[in-house]
């Protein structure tokens, strides 16, 4: 069975970073790393993940829950929103 690829959207580098390693130890598939709500829209849409992972405090002028609601609206992929 092939792993579950999942988007990260965080605006933290070491916090993405320990994200993308557990994830790749729990036999999941990060495929990106975002920061910004614009970039991961763009991301999702080229990606197509099967989940995201966002953070709701994001650099830029799009937050979290307005990326989350575009990408959900857009292409059907759920979030699931992390904060540190």
């Amino acid at each position: 069975m092939d792993p579950i690829r999942i988007l990260i959207v965080e605006d933290e580098g070491i916090v993405a970073a320990d994200i993308e390693w557990q994830l790749q130890n729990l036999g999941y598939e990060p495929v990106g790393i975002a920061v910004t709500g614009e970039e991961a829209v763009a991301q999702a849409e080229r990606l197509r993940p099967a989940l995201v992972l966002m953070d709701i405090r994001l650099a830029g002028q799009m937050d979290g829950i307005q990326a989350a609601t575009l990408i959900r609206q857009r292409f059907d992929i759920p979030s699931v929103f992390l904060t540190a």
